[in-house]
């Protein structure tokens, strides 16, 4: 099996974390927080390595987590696919000893045949022999394709479950600065909400910032298109340059007619 299923339940214990921080945060955009590691109080306001406010930072974290749920739950394609390509390499092992078989004049009735029917016979031969082979090339590109874009699958979730955990890890430290204020309550004063995200201390790193992650998350997305557009790709010499076609149209016209067949 992959590894895809630690990638996905990584991935869903870091949107625990994320979920948990968007919805406890809270508070005017210029409130005070206090950060739980640093033991200090601050006033929140624009940060200096990212550039936003604590709610465009919470904004932000929540893009990531609503991103991250559409794919999370949607993983299993991965395993079903490289199940599928074990199937293939199977029928790729009966189709080469069909191929070999009848490529190799190891059909008794060409030279025991007489007459008009072994005449008939020999005619379809060559068929015979171009099936076989299309069988074996067909098999072959789908255990490929199969096992690419299984691979293709793991490397997405792990590179999305990477990102995701830079930055859970980074919202881990803080802590809601006191209770959340009751809305049918008088107004209150002192600390007005939750920790803000503005890793103002050794963690200021973009490398934890949810623009980044988000921009992780793309990337990684966009490279699994495009590796499943490559694995189904059949390239083929094409004048100067190597184009391609899709494998299903590679093997429209490969196969050839069946004896009596118009």
């Amino acid at each position: 099996m992959s590894s895809v299923s630690k990638s996905v339940a990584d991935l869903k214990a870091d949107l625990a974390t994320l979920r948990t921080y968007v919805k406890t945060i809270h508070g005017d955009s210029h409130g005070v927080h206090t950060c739980a590691k640093a033991q200090v109080q601050y006033v929140d306001g624009f940060r200096p390595a990212s550039g936003h406010s604590w709610r465009e930072y919470k904004d932000q974290v929540e893009v990531v987590a609503a991103w991250v749920e559409k794919y999370v739950d949607d993983s299993g394609w991965v395993d079903a696919l490289e199940r599928r390509s074990k199937k293939w390499r199977t029928a790729v092992g009966h189709a080469s000893d069909a191929t070999e078989y009848v490529e190799s004049k190891k059909l008794p009735a060409v030279d025991s045949w007489k007459g008009p029917a072994g005449r008939a016979y020999r005619e379809v031969v060559p068929k015979m022999q171009a099936g076989a082979s299309t069988a074996q090339i067909g098999a072959t590109l789908l255990k490929t394709a199969s096992r690419s874009i299984s691979d293709a699958g793991e490397t997405f979730f792990s590179d999305v479950a990477s990102a995701v955990s830079t930055l859970a890890t980074s919202l881990t430290h803080y802590e809601q600065a006191g209770p959340l204020p009751d809305p049918d309550g008088p107004p209150r004063t002192g600390l007005p909400g939750a920790f803000s995200c503005g890793l103002t201390h050794e963690t200021d790193d973009a490398g934890t910032h949810p623009w980044t992650a988000m921009t992780a998350c793309e990337t990684a997305l966009t490279a699994l298109e495009d590796d499943v557009e490559r694995a189904l790709q059949v390239p083929l010499p094409v004048g100067p340059e190597h184009g391609g076609e899709s494998i299903p149209s590679y093997l429209t016209d490969s196969w050839p007619k069946a004896p009596g067949q118009a």
